[in-house]
């Protein structure tokens, strides 16, 4: 031996590189990530689906927020009416 202790640069570059692009280790991931899902029932979010929203859709929408807001009111009212009676 002649005292260097510093490690040959191929070895060291084929050890990280394999490192990085090991194949097993990312199906590993994704098989635990996939199992992990169906045990929790996560469901896939669909990427890039885009949606056409109509003006039917859009008066629907905000009829139903009205409608929900009218409800809060008319239920916060009825429950001030009851904490008087108390």
């Amino acid at each position: 031996m002649n005292g260097n202790r510093q490690e040959d640069l191929t070895r060291v570059f084929d050890r990280t590189w394999n490192a990085n692009h090991n194949n097993g280790v990312k199906e590993a991931r994704e098989k635990e990530k996939k199992f992990m899902n169906r045990l929790f029932n996560v469901k896939e979010k669909e990427q890039n689906v885009a949606k056409s929203i109509t003006p039917n859709m859009q008066a629907q929408n905000l009829q139903n927020n009205i409608n929900g807001a009218t409800k809060f009111q008319r239920q916060s009212q009825i429950n001030g009416i009851l904490k008087k009676w108390k």
